[in-house]
């Protein structure tokens, strides 16, 4: 027997104003205008001959024959709504994600990309990104990127390809431990001069070029520097108080964020574009490495979150 066709926009645009108790409601829910929604209720109601929908001020509510209506069709809605995101679920496992390989350097990776990768892969379930910390991308000029594999390259200050485009400004100021910020003889920044200054091999600043901008020379008051490296090694000793260290808040904005770290005189920092986004080639036609280097534009251009 030939089953009659359903009014499947009209019972959809029905069933979302009765659960919701509201056309504007549903609306928005479909993605449609109130008068979208009332007009497939119209449809709806002629087709069946009845009164769905009794108006109560600026309001509606469902009259009787709409209540028992709603009330078999809306199960049905939902059994329709977990087998399409069965099928869903079978679709996704079914293909192979797309890969696309990102290389960063080390300190940028943990500080600042892998904090922010769940949020984009729970969105991108189709995407598997690979992340390669390599500390080349801020030692060496030049590219090999393609023929290493790679889709994406985050490069660190002057070695970057002229194929790159900005990716991130950072703003490097001395940082420590609130303890340290505390003390009333630290009231200029000759005081830093008193207190074990906290190096990393491959900052785009030394301490005694920041002196320098300050117009303080290091003199016999210097306490001495401590050598640490990477970056994220240098950050976490000025966490434990072990000194002051001159760093980049992209790598030390989670840092800052929860307190930990903070910067005795602010305002004082240097600033400029220092990461680099380079995307090779062969790569540029796949929707996937778009997609994840749309996301790395847009979250750089983004404030860190409060």
């Amino acid at each position: 027997m030939k089953r009659p066709p359903l009014p499947l926009r009209a019972l959809a645009a029905f069933e979302a104003a009765a659960r919701l108790e509201s056309f504007r409601a549903a609306a928005e829910e479909l993605a449609l205008t109130p008068s979208a929604v009332s007009h497939q209720v119209r449809i709806l109601e002629a087709r069946l001959g009845l009164r769905l929908f009794n108006r109560v001020g600026r309001g509606v509510v469902l009259s009787p024959d709409g209540a028992e209506l709603f009330g078999r069709i809306s199960g049905s809605f939902d059994v329709l709504a977990e087998a399409v995101e069965a099928a869903a679920r079978r679709g996704r496992r079914a293909r192979r994600p797309e890969v696309v390989v990102v290389r960063t350097p080390p300190s940028l990776a943990g500080s600042w990309l892998l904090p922010r990768l769940p949020a984009f892969l729970a969105g991108h379930p189709e995407i598997d990104i690979r992340v390669h910390a390599d500390l080349r991308l801020s030692t060496e000029g030049g590219s090999r990127a393609e023929a290493e594999g790679v889709d994406l390259a985050i490069w660190y200050g002057d070695h970057a390809p002229s194929t790159a485009v900005p990716l991130l400004a950072e703003t490097i100021q001395p940082l420590c431990a609130p303890a340290l910020a505390a003390r009333g003889d630290l009231r200029g920044p000759r005081d830093l001069l008193a207190l074990p200054l906290i190096v990393t091999r491959d900052n785009r600043v030394s301490w005694e070029g920041w002196f320098r901008r300050q117009g303080v020379a290091l003199d016999d008051g210097f306490a001495g520097t401590l050598q640490l490296d990477p970056s994220h090694v240098a950050i976490e000793a000025a966490v434990k108080g072990l000194g002051v260290v001159l760093e980049s808040d992209a790598l030390t904005e989670d840092a800052m964020r929860a307190g930990r770290l903070v910067a005795p005189f602010p305002g004082l920092g240097v600033s400029w574009t220092a990461y680099w986004l380079d995307i090779v080639p062969g790569a540029m036609r796949r929707a996937s490495v778009a997609a994840v280097r749309a996301w790395l534009l847009e979250s750089a251009a983004r404030p860190a979150a409060d």
